[in-house]
């Protein structure tokens, strides 16, 4: 038996099979003593019509040769039903034709035909290029259905990490005096986008909002630390900054060094009405006072996870705001301010500001699907980052 250069181990395990569309009985029989003698399983028809029911009957086809020139129902009508139908479209065909008919072979190619040979074959066609051809036809669709195989795992563990991601997000949130409406719009199923609200004692509520670089599963990991450690902290520490702090520390020994974070870390009191709050690189919190324009409530600071706690730079303060009835605090991710249009221009904070400071008598949810609506209809297609806004009414 010849050794076929290139021939793939693995079909000698799980041989391939193949369908001969041929109206010749000779064509037919001699094609199939080559597939044979090669290992392949080998399934024949005579016209396109009884391929289609060889299909039907063997859906495990891995590769067709197709004659172009057949009654009943010829190779290009064989290729155009074919082109309907997306997994049958996805096997791969050799088509055959006579030496001088090469228009023909042309139209078969431009059909999304593999390849093709011209008849009569001689034996080294017989010995040598046609088992090339098929064992790389074959090949190609192996690695094909492999890399489907692949993708359906990997979008089988995407849809579970966001899934589980969903956990991490807040339930009926209860808050005292406080009405809260939020949402989480990621990009790419899985985000790294993180909000919570958790009680740190009978008289204090704690609040973050953290925002991982980058999105995906390693993002959404490392969001999973943060909702670990930042309540431990805020308990601890009281001080939204000093908890950021801690935080920094183990952002820098647990995760890779191209992960950073930007946060939002607040301690509401609600008997007294006081927040006391900090930020690490994160968007301004805004701020809607009756009778006054929202506006900005926070400073510039250094990100999380990219310098060292002590250093100079990671100087993180705390802000205390007395809240009065009426007032209304909006968090939010850069995804939201910085979500770009297709002229390329960003959705910003200004514009944010401004829809926040005219809803002044919208209710909570819908000022929070006003921000949603608008920020769709501004971006007019997907958007690049993950998104979370959440919407307070004190």
């Amino acid at each position: 038996m010849i050794n076929l250069c290139g021939y793939d181990p693995d079909l000698r395990q799980n041989p391939a099979k193949i369908l001969i569309v041929d109206d010749s009985k000779l064509t037919r029989e001699m094609l199939r003593a080559v597939m044979l003698k090669f290992g392949y399983k080998v399934v024949t028809a005579q016209h396109g019509r009884a391929a289609i029911e060889a299909l039907t009957a063997a859906p495990d086809i891995d590769l067709i040769i197709l004659d172009l020139v057949m009654p009943v129902m010829n190779g290009f009508e064989f290729l155009q039903w074919r082109a309907e139908r997306p997994e049958v479209n996805l096997i791969p065909v050799i088509v055959s034709s006579s030496l001088d008919d090469f228009d023909a072979i042309t139209i078969a190619l431009s059909m999304n035909s593999y390849d093709y040979f011209t008849k009569p074959l001689t034996e080294r066609d017989m010995e040598v290029t046609l088992p090339l051809k098929i064992t790389n036809a074959v090949a190609t669709r192996r690695l094909m259905l492999q890399t489907r195989r692949q993708n359906e795992l990997l979008n089988y563990e995407l849809e579970m990490a966001a899934r589980y991601q969903q956990f991490l997000l807040p339930r009926d949130v209860n808050i005292q005096g406080v009405k809260v409406a939020y949402q989480f719009e990621p990009c790419s199923g899985v985000g790294g986008d993180y909000f919570d609200f958790f009680e740190l004692s009978r008289d204090e509520v704690g609040m973050v909002v953290a925002d991982v670089s980058g999105h995906g599963v390693a993002s959404a990991m490392t969001a999973t630390i943060i909702k670990a450690l930042i309540p431990r902290y805020l308990e601890i520490y009281k001080a939204p900054s000093a908890a950021l702090l801690a935080l920094n520390d183990d952002l820098l020994k647990l995760t890779p060094d191209d992960v950073f974070v930007t946060a939002f870390a607040g301690v509401y009191r609600p008997a007294s009405r006081q927040l006391i709050w900090s930020t690490a690189g994160h968007p301004s919190p805004i701020l809607a006072r009756k009778d006054r324009p929202a506006s900005l409530l926070g400073e510039e600071s250094p990100i999380l996870g990219f310098f060292a706690s002590n250093d100079a730079t990671m100087k993180l303060c705390d802000q205390l705001i007395d809240i009065l009835p009426g007032d209304r605090l909006v968090l939010y991710t850069d995804g939201l301010i910085e979500a770009k249009n297709q002229a390329d221009v960003m959705f910003g904070v200004n514009r944010l500001t401004h829809l926040v400071g005219s809803g002044g008598g919208v209710a909570t949810e819908a000022l929070k699907d006003m921000i949603c609506q608008e920020l769709f209809r501004f971006v007019g297609g997907p958007i690049n980052d993950d998104v979370a806004i959440i919407v307070l009414d004190f």
